[in-house]
C-alpha cells in the first residue's frame, strides 16, 4: 500500500449521470471527525433534585455543514436554471444538500460507492501483503 504523505486524504472524483459534470468527494477520516465532533458538540451538566446529570449537547445542523464542506471537495458543471456555473462554496454546498433532493441522493450514493472502493483496496492490500509474506 503506497500512501502520499503530502495528499493523506485525497478526494475522488465521479461523474453525474447526466455526463454534464463532476464532483470530487472525499470520506471523513477519524481525526476529521474529531475535530469537526468538538466544534460541534458540548458537555453540559445539569442538578436536579440534588443529582448530577451530565450530558452531551450537539448541534446536529452545524455538524452535518461541517461534514457536507469537509466531504465535497470541489465540483465542475453543475449550473443553475439560468445556466450559470455553481461555484463550490460552502454555502452552496450546505444550500444544495439542505435543498435539493437529488444533489444530496447523488451524493449519499457516491459517498457509499467510496466507502466500499477504499474497503475493496484495503482488502487488495491485505491479500497482497499476506501472499508476499508467504513467498
Amino acid at each position: 500500500m503506497k500512501i502520499d504523505l503530502e495528499n493523506i486524504n485525497p478526494g475522488t472524483w465521479f461523474d453525474f449521470s447526466d455526463g454534464e459534470g463532476r464532483i470530487c468527494l472525499r470520506i471523513c477520516a477519524i481525526e476529521d471527525l474529531e475535530l469537526i465532533r468538538k466544534q460541534t458538540r458540548k458537555k453540559k451538566i445539569e442538578y436536579k433534585r440534588g443529582q448530577r446529570f451530565e450530558y452531551e449537547e450537539i448541534n446536529n445542523r452545524l455538524e452535518d455543514d461541517k461534514v457536507w464542506d469537509f466531504a465535497i471537495m470541489d465540483w465542475k458543471g453543475v449550473y443553475d436554471a439560468d445556466d450559470k456555473e455553481i461555484k463550490c462554496t460552502k454555502e452552496n454546498k450546505i444550500m444544495l444538500m439542505r435543498q435539493s433532493v437529488e444533489f444530496a441522493n447523488f451524493i449519499a450514493k457516491c459517498l457509499e460507492d467510496l466507502e466500499k472502493i477504499i474497503g475493496q483496496e484495503n482488502e487488495e492490500a491485505e491479500k497482497n501483503s499476506e501472499t508476499s509474506q508467504d513467498g
